[in-house]
């Protein structure tokens, strides 16, 4: 019966370019290597830019969706975002408010990732218009300079360990976002001239090492 099952793979085996030594490792070796997946390169992950986060409406869009979908009748798209429309526009301030206490976390969270993305070489793609194919990006050159951190994201580095000893155990990501952007906030136009003039530093020798990069492409 085995065998019978081997010959039946032989073919198939033969196409995707697996020898017959392959073969000889059994159906359970063969299932295994045949299912796993390819793994990426930690490189590559790093330069993917970080996902935009939903906005207010569309966090509460996804919690009430099915009850507007159930009260319609139907999950028609465009019925459904009318009624999701007019639904908010009626929600009191109150019950709109920790939405949008999210969203703002979330989004800080975001230009935080975005910050540290664009620092690691990672460039954002232009959104493409409607109807129209986007072009590949091409692999990034490893002798490009990279961006330099702003200065919040410096005086982030320097101070998130501070941020966090700070925050209860078991806190999110979030929670130390929205810490350290009240923080960055309340800070003296004194205190963040020490960053703002490294961040300034950092931006005139990135510019001059993009101008030496220039003469050599």
């Amino acid at each position: 019966m085995a065998l019978r099952r081997r010959s039946a793979l032989l073919p198939i085996l033969t196409v995707l370019g697996l020898s017959s030594a392959f073969l000889s490792t059994g159906l359970q070796g063969q299932e295994s290597l045949l299912a796993r997946p390819a793994k990426k390169s930690s490189a590559t992950a790093e330069l993917v830019p970080p996902k935009r986060p939903p906005s207010s409406y569309m966090s509460w869009l996804n919690d009430n969706r099915d009850s507007l979908v159930k009260k319609l009748g139907t999950n028609a798209v465009a019925e459904v975002a009318k009624a999701a429309g007019v639904a908010w526009k009626k929600l009191s301030a109150a019950k709109k408010k920790p939405y949008e206490k999210a969203a703002t976390a979330a989004r800080e969270e975001w230009k935080e990732k975005m910050e540290a993305f664009k620092s690691a070489g990672g460039v954002v793609p232009k959104r493409a218009a409607p109807g129209t194919r986007v072009a590949k990006k091409a692999p990034r050159d490893p002798n490009k300079p990279k961006r330099p951190l702003s200065s919040y994201m410096l005086w982030l580095n320097e101070n998130r360990p501070s941020i966090v000893k700070k925050l209860p155990a078991g806190h999110k990501a979030t929670e130390v976002m929205k810490e350290a952007g009240k923080q960055w906030g309340k800070l003296t136009a004194a205190k963040k001239k020490k960053y703002e003039k490294a961040a300034a530093d950092l931006k005139a020798k990135y510019l001059e090492d993009m101008e030496k990069y220039k003469e050599t492409v």
